[in-house]
Parts: C-alpha cells; sequence; structure tokens
C-alpha cells in the first residue's frame, strides 16, 4: 500500500500536465511513497498520448469525453488503495517537498478531514487557498474584488481570506480548502461519498462542509507550496464556455450556501441570496458580452 495517491484531472492541457508531472517527480519524498494517477477527460490535444509516452509510471486513464471534474477525480481515487489521497490541478507545478510535508503532517494529526497546500501564483504572490464559508461581506470583499486589492488589512477580508492567520505561517483551521492542491485521508473522503459529483464551482466548499459535519478538521498548510497557474488549464474559453462557467459559479454558490446554512424556500434569506447572485451574474454576463456585441466580435 502506498502512503499518498495523486490523482491529478486534465482536460486540453498537455504542456501544463507534463510540467506538472515533472514537478511531482523532482520533488522531495524523503521516505513517502507514491503513485500518480491521471485521468484525461477526453483532451484533443494529445495530452494523454504524451502522458503514456512521457511518463509511462503513471496510471493513465484516458475518458472518451469530459466528465467533468468531481466524476473524475473519484474515478481516479477509485484506483488505489493508498492510505492518502492529493488532488492536484493540471496547471500546478508541486514545489519542492510540499507533497511529503504533508503527508507527515496528516501522521501526526487526528480527526484531520483534509489538509490544503497554499497555493501561489508564479510571481509568489497569494491565492488565498484556505477561506472561511462567504457571508455578505465576502461577496463585496471577495478575493479579487479591486475593494479588497484598495483595502487589504480591513476586518472582512482578513477574516474570509485568513490573512492574518497565514502570516503567522503555523498550519490553521479553516473553513474550506482548494482542490487545486489539497490532501486528503482515503476513510474520510469515502466517508462524505467523495467529491460531489453534481457540482462544479463550490464543490471544494460543499467537499469541507461535509468533512466539518463529521466533527474532522479542515487545515491549511503554509509550508506546503504549490504554483497555481489557475484558469491556465482546460483550454482556451470561447463564449459559450465564459457563459457556462458564469452560469455554474452562480448556481453552485446559491446551492452550497442554501446547504451550508440550511436554507430552505421558506427563508426570506433563501430568496434575498438568490436574487444577489442573480444580479452579480447579469452583470458579469453585461460586463463580458456587451463590449463584444457592439464592436461585432
Amino acid at each position: 500500500m502506498k502512503d499518498l495517491a495523486i490523482v491529478l484531472v486534465g482536460l486540453n492541457a498537455r504542456d501544463f500536465v507534463l510540467d506538472c508531472l515533472r514537478s511531482i517527480d523532482e520533488a522531495g519524498w524523503r521516505d513517502v511513497s507514491y503513485e500518480v494517477i491521471y485521468v484525461d477527460n477526453g483532451s484533443r490535444d494529445g495530452s494523454a498520448e504524451a502522458v503514456a509516452e512521457q511518463f509511462p509510471a503513471v496510471r493513465l486513464v484516458a475518458n472518451d469525453s469530459n466528465l467533468g471534474y468531481c466524476p473524475a477525480a473519484n474515478q481516479g481515487a477509485r484506483l488505489s488503495d493508498a492510505r492518502y489521497y492529493y488532488f492536484i490541478n493540471d496547471d500546478t507545478l508541486v514545489v519542492d517537498d510540499a507533497l511529503a510535508l504533508l503527508v507527515e503532517y496528516a501522521d501526526r494529526t487526528d480527526k484531520l478531514g483534509t489538509v490544503g497546500s497554499r497555493l501561489i501564483y508564479p510571481d509568489g504572490s497569494e491565492q488565498y487557498s484556505g477561506r472561511r464559508f462567504p457571508r455578505f461581506w465576502a461577496s463585496v470583499f471577495g478575493r479579487r474584488s479591486w475593494l479588497t486589492r484598495l483595502l487589504p488589512g480591513a476586518a472582512p477580508v482578513q477574516d474570509y481570506l485568513c490573512t492574518r492567520e497565514l502570516a503567522a505561517g503555523e498550519p490553521f483551521d479553516v473553513d474550506w480548502v482548494s482542490a487545486a492542491g489539497q490532501l486528503v485521508p482515503r476513510d474520510a473522503f469515502w466517508a462524505v461519498g467523495g467529491f460531489a459529483e453534481d457540482y462544479y464551482y463550490w464543490h471544494e466548499a460543499v467537499f469541507c462542509d461535509r468533512l466539518t459535519r463529521r466533527g474532522l478538521r479542515v487545515v491549511l498548510h503554509p509550508d506546503s507550496r504549490v504554483i497555481h497557474y489557475e484558469g491556465k488549464g482546460s483550454g482556451p474559453r470561447p463564449p459559450k464556455v465564459q457563459r457556462f462557467h458564469i452560469t455554474n459559479f452562480h448556481q453552485g454558490a446559491f446551492r452550497a450556501y442554501c446547504e451550508r446554512y440550511s436554507l430552505g424556500r421558506l427563508s426570506p434569506t433563501y430568496w434575498l441570496v438568490g436574487a444577489a447572485l442573480l444580479a452579480r451574474a447579469t452583470l458579469l454576463y453585461a460586463g463580458t458580452f456587451l463590449p463584444r456585441a457592439r464592436s461585432g466580435a
């Protein structure tokens, strides 16, 4: 039995996938045993063929079509009986001993549901991959909001993005971590049914919430660093794909929020949150597609 199974899902991101696999091979592993499982979601850019040729030790699953991230990640996890799974995006690079460090941390930590890596951009800036569950202020002071850039020291920013805890440099509990780089004990993963296959966006928040409801901890480890290009994998995003992302993001946010706070149709908050997300999605549609329509593109 291996200590760790690294599950990598890719879609039309051949060069990123190959770079990610190289970074895994070159990482510091000490005494940690591992295997890599690559699930290709119907790529048309030769990703699966390149992985088979350049990384013959990788366990390859080549799907005929795009199953979505969660079904593909679950598919890969089912192939391994390793003690831990590590899920990683295709547009990432493992830094130094980031994954061995998480295995060692998990081995000495009770009631661990998941521990996430610290995701950073190629220039070293933070992606804030461990956060609190969104509330009203998170919609205003979001991770990419201009208000957040203007007022990085504001209390809602520090609370939502856990900036104080991150600066302290020690592992700390959060509400959810990004699936672009997270370790999960095998038993904990399947205890909640794996990743929610009816979600695309927000599946990490739902997954972590379900772990927490079972009394398990969700942790971010600042010393486990992974470079994440964020949004560069999974191929190009023409207008049709952009519309899907805007729609699915807001639908997922609404469902995740309602599940987290047990909101039903009789709750006024249910309708208020729904209306706010609909308005936000509409503004994004307008900002994305109206300029293109005016230019005749």
